[in-house]
């Protein structure tokens, strides 16, 4: 072997040791950086007890837990409901680990006006596709006051 290959070789070990150790050191944050942790937040958005069509859905993530490398407060979606006020999200957020996350859904109706309303704590997994899915159903107008 020549003296440059056993440098370079000896340069690529360094490197991927380094890596190993930054990953090591990060505790839960390397076990989800090979694999992403998921979840699932599934609902009917109503207005006024009926399907509420076309409104925008979007769920805002917190987790914020020991061995976690940062926090997470994240806005994920939005998503438009189906005829029937149905949405669906798929939670993937970066830096979550496995674990419990603070759930809040936050509804835009037509109007442009955003309104937070239920919330709940999802059990954030390994791997895709989701495991668990949070239900988060929400009467926007009952919410609001608007309905009579």
């Amino acid at each position: 072997m020549s003296a440059a290959h056993g440098g370079r070789r000896r340069l690529g070990l360094a490197a991927l040791s380094a890596m190993l150790t930054g990953c090591i050191e990060g505790g839960n944050l390397a076990v989800s950086a090979g694999a992403p942790v998921s979840g699932a937040v599934r609902g009917t958005v109503l207005e006024c007890g009926r399907p509420a069509p076309n409104v925008g859905v979007a769920v805002h993530l917190r987790q914020s837990q020991s061995g976690q490398a940062r926090p997470v407060d994240q806005q994920i979606g939005p998503v438009v409901t189906d005829r029937g006020g149905g949405y669906l999200l798929d939670v993937e957020p970066p830096f979550a680990i496995p674990g419990a996350a603070t759930v809040t859904l936050e509804v835009t109706l037509p109007d442009g006006a955003p309104h937070e309303l239920s919330g709940g704590t999802i059990d954030l997994e390994l791997g895709t596709p989701p495991r668990d899915t949070l239900r988060l159903d929400a009467d926007v107008g009952l919410a609001t006051g608007g309905c009579r």
